[in-house]
């Protein structure tokens, strides 16, 4: 057997095309092993999202390479953002057998096997890369991409130069895909996407998706990934809550809660929109998880910007942030911006932002034991006579009692522990 081990970092869309990956090899001539195992060829689905995704990538890709100085007949394969971005430095760090760009990463199993292959100009890509999947490595959700690519052009972004121009799986392979993980046993599946928002094929949308979806019976839960707060139409409120297999949790890239920040991003909304979504959210699923992006430290940010940011996040009913420093990313317009904000003072706001969420974190919490909310969830770990699982209302949370892993469960808020990490 022939021994590969995979490392993925970044976001789910890539974890999903690393499923997707492993899929087009045969297993009953490969078999799947740990990334510090010993193998006979590493893949690392890379990252390029800020400077430290950058340095993950590189550090992989040098352990692989420590392997291939000890055994020459050891394949190195690299793919992802970072392999977009910067080919050319990675073939540099030493024999890496092959850059893969993002279009062509299902393909590495044909490469391996003598597919003629040239590294490719992702912003030429005209056709969404489909490829069917029947496991999720080590997962008990199923992460399912439908759209790939983004149009927007934030002026802090390195995506779009590494995932190409928006396109979208069409709807007749997102039915077949998702029946296929429901085939196998997967309840729960997360949709994904660069710009999950922008999903469109011919006259369907988003919600054309998720209806479709609902509809295949073994599944039980459908979780959106992120969305842009533009990209949030009424209409996709109205038929969402019409779906009650819809997890009544949103996460939104705000990145800033400062207009004059907003406006220098290249973002396409105001506070004013962002306020009315979350309301419109709220009063269509009450006791909603609803979390932010918010990038601090961007160039020009202020003091006052900082705290517009802080202040504004604090009268919106959030149940927890993501918090990230701003990161110069090559090729950007940020990047050649001025004043640029100085390390310890994106760890002091950075700071202020994490207290801030923990606090939405315990007051969401606390409306939940309020209304005793319902949650439901698939079975992820069980130990000591409990099991653990990521509701749909995005808690970690732990039932007294031992179901099998995979299962679909339903239970009230007053009868789990909440895990919190």
């Amino acid at each position: 057997m022939i021994r590969i081990a995979i490392s993925t970092l970044g976001c789910k869309v890539n974890q999903a095309e690393s499923a997707s990956i492993i899929s087009q090899f045969d297993l009953n001539s490969y078999t799947i092993v740990e990334w510090g195992d010993e193998a006979d060829i590493y893949i690392i689905n890379s990252c390029t999202v800020t400077n430290r995704t950058d340095y993950k990538s590189r550090y992989l890709i040098r352990q692989a390479l420590s392997k291939k100085a000890i055994n020459p007949l050891v394949k190195v394969i690299v793919t992802g953002c970072f392999a977009q971005r910067s080919e050319k430095e990675i073939y540099a760090l030493g024999e890496v057998d092959y850059v893969v760009d993002n279009q062509q990463k299902l393909n590495i199993a044909s490469i391996l096997k003598g597919l003629e292959f040239q590294f490719a100009d992702i912003m030429e890509a005209k056709t969404f890369s489909f490829a069917p999947v029947s496991k999720m490595q080590q997962h008990t959700r199923a992460f399912q991409k439908i759209q790939d690519g983004c149009d927007f052009y934030c002026s802090y972004c390195a995506v779009p130069y590494a995932r190409g121009h928006s396109r979208s799986a069409t709807l007749q392979q997102v039915i077949q895909q998702a029946r296929l993980f429901a085939d196998c046993g997967y309840k729960e599946i997360v949709l994904g996407g660069v710009n999950l928002g922008l999903y469109l094929d011919g006259s369907y949308k988003l919600a054309d998706v998720v209806e479709s979806i609902a509809n295949i019976q073994g599944i039980e839960i459908i979780r959106l990934s992120s969305i842009e707060p533009q990209l949030f139409s009424n209409e996709l409120i109205i038929r969402l809550k019409a779906i009650s297999k819809v997890c009544p949790h949103f996460h939104i890239p705000l990145q800033s809660g400062s207009n004059a920040i907003l406006n220098s991003m290249k973002r396409h909304y105001n506070t004013d929109l962002v306020r009315e979504l979350v309301n419109k959210i709220e009063d269509a699923f009450p006791n909603s998880a609803i979390g932010f992006d918010v990038i601090t430290g961007y160039p020009g940010e202020s003091e006052l910007h900082h705290k517009e940011t802080v202040d504004f996040l604090a009268t919106l009913p959030l149940a927890y942030l993501h918090v990230f420093s701003y990161s110069m990313r090559k090729d950007t317009p940020a990047a050649l911006m001025p004043n640029q904000i100085m390390k310890a003072e994106k760890i002091n706001r950075s700071r202020q932002l994490q207290k801030l969420s923990d606090t939405f974190k315990k007051k969401y919490q606390e409306r939940c034991s309020q209304g005793n909310v319902t949650l439901r969830g698939v079975v992820e770990k069980q130990y000591d006579g409990r099991s653990e699982f990521l509701s749909d209302h995005f808690l970690r949370v732990q039932i007294p009692r031992t179901v099998p892993i995979g299962d679909f469960v339903t239970t009230s808020f007053n009868d789990v522990l909440v895990i919190n990490d």
